[in-house]
């Protein structure tokens, strides 16, 4: 699709994911058309947002990672309305575990944090979490920390109906399209090249590359630290010895985690090396398996029948990064999401477009994502995430 290649946009979105359509669609919405989205593979083929569950919770350890779940959750809350096509939202509501002290604190200070916002959240005692869901072990644990009202969404159609309305107001997508150079001039982007030797012209480039963000950063001589963590994932045969509706559970200290998916249920692996490898490991099943049987030992008499990666856009303090830099005024970050990629990108496309549109963002406060914060030293760590790196 090289070939259509406009010679100029007033923005090029560099990933055509969930972010990068958030962000063309809002674009639109707010009387900007001139986009060009420019994806390396096909879309929802490739990348994160084809990998992700599409889970939406709003149990986090910080302000403005909480802020952009409760942003997104009334998009979708209204998405039937605004894009014609119904979310499948599944209530499954999350239930985090652990066996320590220390992470047990931090659910404590989550839940003063959540309350503090209006938001419910329920800490559970190893009793009260073993009578609720009588299937999983609880003599080892500290506690738990349960948020009800969260769960998960049809992830590729919430994608094509942003590519869609996107689409409808005007936005270009372009697939198949590696971009391998960023043009500057002076204290402005001016442009980026393709593998292909084309080059397009902008006004406003963004840099929602996912995994490969860093890598694009550094085209514009920009150092970032945001790569791709690998995730395996497992699914099971048809599994009826637990119930049909029940939480994810994750297991905060090892990264393990289980969902219902149909009648089978997918269990989350170990997280591997920062690569882009989707090559299944033995070990990592093995992992899982071990894992699975620990807390919940009815899994012992489960199948596992396939295996996948999937792969982390992953930030030092697991927080995305979202503005300018002060050497480019017009290269756009909004990457490194660390996992919450989906549930955000609502929130994201919302702001950025403000950022490009009129200047200044009104839906959220990002500064403590600005992209510079890991050159200050000052990143703001988020521990309640379903890996650890």
């Amino acid at each position: 699709m090289s070939s259509e290649l406009p010679p100029k946009a007033q923005v090029v979105i560099i990933g055509g994911g969930i972010i990068g359509s958030s962000i063309a669609y809002y674009l639109t919405q707010k009387g900007l058309s001139d986009v060009v989205v420019l994806e390396q593979g096909e879309i929802g083929v490739q990348g994160a947002t084809s990998t992700c569950l599409g889970g939406l919770r709003t149990q986090f350890s910080t302000a403005i990672n909480i802020s952009f779940s409760l942003i997104s959750r009334q998009v979708f809350q209204g998405f039937k309305n605004e894009f014609g096509v119904d979310p499948d939202f599944r209530p499954y509501g999350y239930l985090f575990l652990t066996t320590t002290r220390e992470q047990w604190a931090v659910f404590e200070n989550t839940s003063r944090l959540m309350t503090e916002m209006k938001v419910p959240l329920e800490l559970l005692t190893p009793q009260e979490v073993g009578q609720r869901w009588p299937f999983l072990r609880f003599e080892d644990l500290a506690g738990g920390s349960y948020t009800k009202d969260d769960g998960f969404y049809g992830s590729i159609e919430v994608l094509q109906a942003f590519v869609k309305k996107a689409r409808q107001g005007g936005a270009v997508y372009l697939e198949r399209v590696r971009v391998s150079d960023v043009s500057i001039s002076g204290k402005r982007v001016i442009g980026v090249s393709t593998a292909e030797g084309y080059e397009i012209r902008a006004d406003v480039v963004v840099n929602a590359a996912g995994p490969w963000a860093g890598q694009v950063a550094a085209f514009a001589g920009l150092e970032l630290p945001i790569g791709p963590l690998k995730r395996h994932l497992f699914f099971t045969d048809i599994f009826d010895e637990i119930p049909d509706v029940l939480p994810m559970v994750l297991d905060i200290d090892s990264g393990w985690y289980m969902k219902r998916e149909g009648r089978g249920l997918i269990l989350g692996g170990p997280a591997g090396e920062k690569s882009f490898s989707h090559h299944v490991d033995f070990d990592a099943k093995e992992w899982t398996a071990n894992k699975s049987i620990q807390r919940v030992p009815a899994l012992e008499r489960a199948r596992i029948i396939r295996g996948w990666v999937g792969h982390y856009e992953l930030t030092p303090d697991h927080h995305a990064a979202i503005g300018t830099f002060p050497e480019l005024e017009n290269f756009i970050l909004a990457a490194g999401f660390s996992g919450h990629g989906f549930q955000h990108a609502p929130a994201a496309g919302l702001v950025v477009a403000e950022l490009i549109v009129d200047g200044q963002v009104q839906t959220a406060d990002i500064h403590p994502l600005r992209p510079t914060r890991f050159r200050e030293g000052n990143l703001i760590y988020e521990p309640i995430c379903a890996f650890q790196d």
